[in-house]
């Protein structure tokens, strides 16, 4: 008979004179590596298939079960039968249950992608025209449960609106503050340099107050919200649809539109505008600062030239785009979310998408928003 092995790696002996097998050492992740080397196929002479004993184990997990039925599945090149001995009733366990397993499941097939650039593009685009598709669907439910929420007022979820409200505008009104100090701040800077250089520091106020409330105070918002809120929706949704709440509302008859996209859409609609006039005046307020210690224009001085030149009307035609903003961010965040796929890695992709989505169609609608107020000379 054999004496147990000290060695900690996994072996495989035989025993001629028993016709045994014995798994010595410890049969775990970390110690398989030796064992294909010790691997021995019996002989064909032997009148009685061999036996397995697991008498000196000292160690035993999955991995070790997954190489013993490796093992098994080559002496059976050669015998009909092998029997296990000397393994505990949890070890046999283990190793039925591996079994099962490994004979339920299917390999990995890994394919090579050689498909050329037009496969690739027009995969896309077959792609991005399902992802329009499904937008369009989801903007028809939603202007369904609009509707129906103007005629019923019930369906208007309050506290989900009110919830919505404070996560995607008061909580962003810190750091939209600060940067949109620091945008005007930079934009006056940049400004006092050249008329500077001309005498024309009196410009100031006319010219950083028109980029001010006509693009850059409407895009930095939009940004803003866009890259915390959008990306909030996508994450929240998906997670619930990873946790299957989407499919639950479902069964219950509830419409995911309804509690979901509704409260934040309407939520976005209220604040966008409001959150937009806060980044107008921390903008004008970086400038006017920035103005009276560069160009020495005071502070009366600059807000008198901003009401004679400016107006109201300058400061509207920024407003006006606050409402498409406020859809496209929460269409966009709550499309992408209910893209997810179960597993966590979707939830990353999506949010990614969600957020450079949101930006694109930012600049493409602020991009038309110009072309019109060009024709309509505003």
């Amino acid at each position: 008979m054999m004496t147990p092995t000290t060695l900690t790696d996994a072996r495989w002996i035989l025993d001629s004179e028993t016709n045994c097998y014995f798994c010595e050492g410890a049969w775990s992740t970390l110690h398989l590596n030796s064992l294909t080397a010790t691997l021995n196929t019996p002989n064909k002479s032997y009148p009685s298939a061999p036996s397995i004993s697991g008498k000196h184990l000292t160690q035993f997990d999955s991995a070790g079960a997954l190489a013993l039925i490796h093992c098994l599945d080559r002496l059976k090149i050669n015998t009909d039968e092998t029997p296990l001995t000397d393994f505990t009733k949890e070890q046999l366990d283990l190793i039925a249950l591996v079994k099962t397993k490994k004979n339920g499941s299917k390999p990995i097939e890994i394919t090579q992608n050689n498909h050329g650039f037009f496969y690739t593009l027009g995969k896309e685009a077959v792609n991005k025209l399902e992802q329009i598709d499904g937008l369009i669907v989801l903007i028809g439910d939603l202007a369904d449960k609009l509707f129906l929420a103007t005629t019923h007022w019930r369906h208007f979820r309050y506290p989900s609106i009110l919830s919505n409200m404070g996560s995607a505008g008061v909580h962003a009104l810190p750091i939209l503050a600060l940067l949109s100090f620091l945008i005007g701040v930079v934009l006056a800077y940049q400004m006092g340099l050249q008329l500077e250089t001309y005498g024309a520091s009196v410009f100031i106020a006319y010219l950083s107050s028109m980029a001010i409330f006509r693009e850059f105070a409407p895009l930095i918002t939009a940004i803003i919200v866009a890259g915390r809120t959008s990306s909030a929706f996508t994450a929240q949704i998906g997670s619930m649809k990873i946790n299957e709440e989407i499919d639950a509302l479902n069964t219950m008859g509830l419409s995911p539109t309804e509690l979901l996209v509704v409260p934040k859409v309407i939520a976005l609609l209220i604040m966008f505008p409001l959150i937009m006039f806060w980044s107008d005046l921390f903008s004008i307020l970086g400038a006017m600062i920035m103005s009276k210690f560069m160009l020495g224009v005071g502070y009366l001085d600059f807000l008198s030239r901003v009401q004679e030149t400016v107006r109201f009307k300058q400061l509207m035609l920024g407003l006006y785009k606050a409402p498409a903003f406020a859809l496209l961010i929460a269409l966009v965040g709550c499309f992408q979310g209910f893209r997810v796929e179960p597993n966590a890695d979707s939830v990353g992709s999506q949010t990614t998408k969600s957020v450079v989505q949101a930006l694109f169609l930012i600049i493409v609608t602020d991009a038309a928003y110009s072309i019109i107020y060009s024709w309509l000379d505003l």
